[in-house]
């Protein structure tokens, strides 16, 4: 029998489509976005304070960067953003397909970033993709054929790429070997399909067993699978819509999860605390994610 979770309410956030958790390890907060709400959140679970900031366009993803200041996804473009002055300079302007944009991402052990699109709405064909930012600067195809790239993660020692496309017409995990010296990824094979579980897959992360979390977008749940895909833990979620997950905790021992109030089924009054940022202990811990190399303006 597969152990099953709950996770609690950690703040009422009451985020239009909370995304990207990622755990700073120097600072010991939680980032985090909100995507249509544009937002940028810092979250410290020791005080349970939240600080946002405005984004001046969609903010897809958030991740500290090496050098000091972090890296955003907006909508078209990859920023670095200094807080304290709130200056966004561009490191990268991916090609994307017409009336798509940036959505979710991660980085590799290197410190590249690795980042995918999503067509527009009304677009039917695969015309997605997935980029690498290379150490460099440079933007580079990694694998194309998608509608919503989604589940971005790497296995603990950076050799296995996960992704998903969460589009309502593919909804499946796939795996590719990856190349760590060269950035480069293998054919990608499903690893998941969904079409028999309660939702599809949103955001991915990994732990240090090398097992990938899968966030059950209106499935209210987050599903652990083991490297054969089997399913070995599930963490209840009181809302409809968890979005992604990261670990955390300075023994990154904490689950953190965000999700969404937008286009739900059952309306907020029936799930008040959807748009939150929950939190879960499952006895799992994660892995330390490296903050990004990217090469940054002049």
């Amino acid at each position: 029998m597969t152990p099953t979770w709950s996770a609690a309410l950690a703040l009422d956030a009451r985020a239009e489509a909370g995304e990207s958790p990622w755990w700073s390890a120097a600072e010991n907060c939680l980032y985090w976005v909100d995507i249509h709400g544009r937002r940028l959140h810092r979250f410290d679970p020791r005080s349970g304070l939240d600080r946002a900031w405005i984004t001046p366009d969609l903010v897809t993803f958030v991740a500290p960067h090496e050098a000091g200041g972090l890296v955003v996804a907006l909508r078209d473009r990859v920023c670095h953003v200094d807080l304290a002055s709130g200056r966004y300079r561009i490191v990268a302007q991916p090609a994307l397909p017409p009336g798509g944009r940036l959505n979710d991402a991660t980085i590799d052990v290197r410190g590249r970033l690795v980042i995918g699109a999503m067509t527009a709405p009304d677009d039917t064909d695969a015309r997605a993709a997935l980029y690498r930012i290379d150490l460099d600067g440079t933007c580079a195809s990694l694998l194309d054929g998608f509608r919503t790239v989604n589940g971005l993660a790497f296995a603990p020692d950076g050799t296995t790429l996960y992704v998903s496309d969460s589009h309502p017409a593919i909804r499946t995990v796939f795996a590719c070997e990856y190349d760590v010296a060269r950035g480069v990824a293998g054919t990608r094979k499903v690893f998941v399909a969904t079409r028999d579980l309660p939702g599809r897959p949103d955001g991915g992360c990994v732990d240090a067993d090398g097992a990938y979390w899968m966030a059950v977008v209106d499935g209210g749940c987050l599903m652990r699978f083991d490297a054969d895909a089997r399913v070995i833990g599930t963490v209840l979620v009181p809302v409809e819509k968890p979005s992604k997950a990261a670990f955390g905790g300075s023994a990154l021992d904490t689950l953190f999860i965000t999700s969404l109030r937008r286009n739900l089924r059952m309306p907020p009054a029936q799930q008040p605390l959807a748009g939150g940022l929950f939190a879960a202990k499952t006895g799992v811990r994660g892995i330390a994610l490296r903050d990004c190399a990217i090469a940054l303006p002049g």
